[in-house]
């Protein structure tokens, strides 16, 4: 059975579009989290929309959890709802085109060991494959660099494993950043990446928390600054991980603050910082 997750926010004409487009490629139960947190105002609008398709399944919290542990409380609920084969995680703001469902399917033929499948995504005019992760400096490329990694965007994976329950993404981050720890930390215990060369889907991009908003950059520098402490050995490597991504953080929000013609970006980074002055051993606290 072909199970799909996507984490509604607040916008249901976008999580309809994305609903849809999931129903006419034929897949057969699509949970709808909400992570709204306006007492399910919005969520009741999806429902009544799809009241007649039992096909659109519903979970929800009080609060929002946000994205990495939204999905990880959605394949709980799958689980508990009996779901055991693969699962689509999937962006509220995605369109899927027709036959994706074969093509993410088709690499699982006969192949039991834990595998993430992902399509290439057409986005702001671009068109996405691999995307490459420098952990010393911060800085995401779509051609490696030196020392880089290979991760695939979170917006779209289908997801084999033993125990599909279990959950997926590090709880420490709210909301950016989890797609890359996750394909680190998958490569690292022996699963494998698969991008495929002919399957697309096209995102909005950041059509939920905004560009540029006050929640995506305090959020996207956050994880940034979280992924020193995840993908470092050891205390003092994310020390120095930490104090070397420091001015490529700094250029990206003076340019995204020059190009948005805002301070938001800059107030975002000397938030941060801040913070962890206040409470040096944070970045040690949970390990």
């Amino acid at each position: 059975m072909s199970a799909a997750i996507t984490i509604h926010y607040r916008k249901p004409e976008l999580t309809a579009t994305c609903i849809d487009s999931l129903l006419a490629d034929g897949w057969i139960s699509i949970l709808v989290w909400d992570n709204s947190a306006d007492d399910g105002a919005t969520l009741r609008t999806l429902q009544a929309q799809y009241a007649q398709d039992t096909r659109v399944l519903w979970g929800d919290n009080a609060t929002n959890l946000g994205f990495g542990n939204g999905i990880n409380a959605a394949l709980t609920e799958l689980g508990r709802r009996g779901h055991a084969g693969p699962i689509l995680l999937i962006n509220n703001d995605v369109h899927v085109e027709q036959g994706m469902r074969a093509a993410l399917h088709a690499p699982l033929q006969g192949v039991d060991d834990p595998v993430l499948v992902a399509p290439r995504i057409r986005q702001n005019g671009q068109e996405l494959g691999w995307l490459y992760y420098q952990p010393w400096l911060a800085l995401v490329t779509r051609r490696p660099l030196p020392g880089s990694f290979a991760y695939l965007s979170g917006c779209c994976l289908l997801v084999q494993r033993a125990n599909n329950a279990d959950p997926l993404f590090d709880k420490d981050f709210f909301m950016y950043g989890e797609d890359v720890e996750l394909s680190w930390r998958w490569r690292r215990k022996g699963g494998r990446l698969i991008l495929l060369e002919h399957a697309w889907l096209t995102h909005a991009g950041s059509a939920s928390s905004g560009q540029s908003s006050e929640a995506y950059e305090h959020f996207l520098v956050k994880s940034h600054w979280r992924l020193a402490e995840k993908l470092a050995d050891g205390r003092l490597q994310a020390i120095i991980m930490r104090t070397l991504r420091l001015p490529s953080l700094l250029a990206r929000a003076c340019l995204r603050a020059l190009r948005h013609r805002s301070l938001v970006p800059l107030q975002a980074l000397t938030q941060l910082l801040k913070r962890d002055a206040s409470s040096p051993t944070d970045h040690t606290a949970r390990r």
